[in-house]
């Protein structure tokens, strides 16, 4: 010891840092502590939910399992801060005569263009004009069970692809009824003229065929129809299916894709569907007594159950590398 010069010892305490740090820089919380604690709720809700998927997958379509995956989905859906937020935004929700005009002219466009416009601004007014249709529309006779039924179908996603798969393909046979059931009660009121929105798959490579779309005549195109999703293989386009869509091109085709990048992926197309008398309902609209159909959905959702789907034109949208399909449901 005796080599060191006394004054390199004293008694401060030297920290010269780690490689990498920033000097002054916090790393920034996420939130203060009251709303930490819900956040790990919700991760532990998110948790559970998928370890019952997992089981749901291993097990295959055993009854029980999908019970408890259904209410799972449903009590995830009621904790989903987007449904709160969604809650307020109705409530608040005003829309004027230029807004109606605007959403008017929007349809329009996308009538003659094929494709959803980019700008937030106009697909903002259609939102509003959505959710004002939801909450200007009242259902006089549907019963508690009908209610009961739409109830379940939004609230659990595992339940609604089983009835869309059984409606599609016939399996698996357990839901048939379940599946009719609901049908029947969705066919006791229609849609008119609602443009609504759905983000979907086409089972076949976007390299080049945009430059065709043209020249394809009616058999090419059912080609291609018949294959949309997994839900659909191997069935008839003109065959009725339940179509779970949305008021919102917002939620239906952008938001979605950002909220759920991992399954948007997958997804090469949109709808976009003019309904003219359709069978169905906006599920969050209300009985005349004031009861709600669903409980509050953030996706502004309208259940199609289409005797006949037109198809208009097929346009591919290469602002977002999609697939826009324009169609009538009747």
């Amino acid at each position: 010891m005796g080599m060191y010069k006394s004054e390199y010892y004293n008694d401060t305490l030297q920290h010269h840092g780690v490689k990498g740090m920033k000097w002054g820089v916090r790393k920034k919380r996420e939130s203060s502590g009251g709303r930490r604690k819900g956040s790990d709720a919700k991760k532990k809700l998110n948790q559970k939910v998928q370890s019952i998927t997992n089981v749901n997958k291993q097990v295959g379509n055993n009854k029980v399992i999908n019970a408890i995956s259904e209410k799972a989905y449903a009590a995830w859906g009621k904790a989903n801060p987007r449904e709160f937020q969604y809650t307020v935004k109705r409530k608040l929700n005003r829309t004027s005569d230029t807004d109606k005009a605007v959403g008017d002219l929007a349809i329009d466009v996308m009538r003659k263009t094929g494709v959803v416009p980019l700008d937030q601004g106009v697909k903002n007014i259609i939102e509003k004009n959505g959710i004002e249709k939801h909450k200007s529309t009242k259902y006089t006779n549907l019963s508690d069970d009908d209610i009961s039924k739409f109830k379940k179908y939004t609230d659990a996603a595992v339940y609604s692809r089983t009835v869309n798969s059984y409606l599609a393909t016939g399996e698996p046979p357990h839901i048939s009824g379940k599946a009719n059931d609901l049908k029947k009660s969705l066919s006791k009121n229609s849609l008119n003229d609602t443009t609504v929105f759905r983000s979907t798959s086409l089972k076949f490579s976007t390299n080049g065929v945009a430059k065709k779309l043209d020249q394809y005549g009616e058999k090419e195109l059912s080609t291609m129809f018949e294959n949309f999703d997994k839900n659909f293989k191997g069935k008839s386009f003109k065959e009725n299916r339940i179509y779970s869509t949305s008021t919102s091109p917002n939620f239906a085709i952008d938001t979605w894709r950002k909220v759920n990048p991992n399954a948007a992926k997958n997804y090469n197309a949109y709808m976009i569907i003019d309904t003219k008398g359709c069978p169905g309902i906006l599920a969050d609209a209300r009985t005349s007594s004031g009861q709600k159909l669903v409980n509050t959905r953030s996706n502004q959702e309208a259940i199609l159950a289409p005797n006949k789907m037109v198809y208009k034109k097929m346009t591919y949208d290469r602002d977002r590398n999609m697939f826009a399909l324009y169609m009538e449901a009747k």
